[in-house]
């Protein structure tokens, strides 16, 4: 088995283990959306309403961190042995 086939092996192992995101709603499944779209771009008179689908999901499940200070505080200055203290 050469390399090429190994990272492709390795790719598609990594996107099978990925679970697609839950679909709670739509107005128009994914085929009839990419039907519309590529009509579009063969140029056909696609009405604009086809070429739109709204999905409602369960959203990110990333944690919400609280914003961090980024900048410290114009006080906040090094001194001569390399540590920090505040004036």
């Amino acid at each position: 088995m050469d390399l090429r086939s190994q990272v492709r092996n390795y790719g598609m192992t990594i996107t099978n283990m990925k679970k697609p995101p839950v679909v709670k709603a739509e107005d128009k499944s994914e085929p009839q959306h990419i039907r519309a779209l590529q009509g579009l771009s063969n140029g056909a008179e696609v009405p604009y309403d086809a070429t739109l689908r709204t999905v409602t999901h369960e959203g990110s499940r990333t944690p919400k961190l609280p914003p961090r200070q980024t900048q410290k505080h114009p006080g906040y200055i090094r001194n001569e042995s390399g540590g920090f203290f505040t004036s």
